[in-house]
């Protein structure tokens, strides 16, 4: 009997392991807090920017530091590892800021995986070496930077009604997925 359940727990384990979920916790930090190498490179990458917010980030066990702030009145989101080097830019954008090649890829995706979709967030996502990046912001020079599309969106399907952030590759296209688990508020609501 026990060898039955340790069976049917041992086939259980790698179902669970494909599944690609989300558990984001965020929470505010000082800026002291930070490391001196974040706040440097975001001060010498974002000139003339006004007021950052920082915050520890928890994202199904990575830890990391983000700045959030409005530039050139656009939102930010700048990400940095726990030693204080840069990860990633993500810029805030609505549907129609897209190319025209991108939202036809984007829908035919929607459209062929799910019966009904609604977008959340669309966020352009920058990655590459910290100068490179550092260069995109204060010289607009794309030079060896990765562009992709991280896209938050409920979604309902063969799956059920799900909410779901997407990565997408700079033209639209699937690069992957995970559901996104909304942790249990710690407030009560009346």
């Amino acid at each position: 009997m026990l060898l039955r359940i340790a069976c049917f727990f041992s086939f259980l384990i790698p179902l669970q392991s494909l599944a690609q979920e989300k558990v984001e916790r965020e929470y505010r930090v000082k800026a002291p807090e930070v490391p001196a190498e974040a706040r440097d490179w975001l001060d010498d990458s974002f000139e003339g920017r006004k007021k950052v917010k920082w915050f520890m980030e928890e994202t199904s066990g990575k830890r990391s530091y983000e700045a959030k702030f409005s530039w050139k009145k656009e939102a930010y989101s700048v990400e940095f590892d726990l030693s204080g080097k840069i990860e990633d830019i993500e810029i805030q954008k609505d549907w129609e800021d897209l190319e025209e090649e991108v939202r036809i890829n984007l829908g035919s995706y929607f459209d062929g995986k799910y019966n009904k979709w609604r977008i959340e967030k669309i966020q352009l996502q920058y990655t590459g070496d910290p100068d490179d990046l550092e260069d995109l912001m204060d010289e607009e020079e794309q030079e060896d930077i990765q562009l992709r599309y991280e896209i938050e969106y409920y979604a309902e399907g063969e799956e059920g009604k799900n909410l779901w952030e997407g990565l997408f590759d700079d033209k639209g296209k699937l690069i992957g997925r995970r559901e996104i688990i909304i942790p249990p508020a710690d407030n009560l609501f009346f």
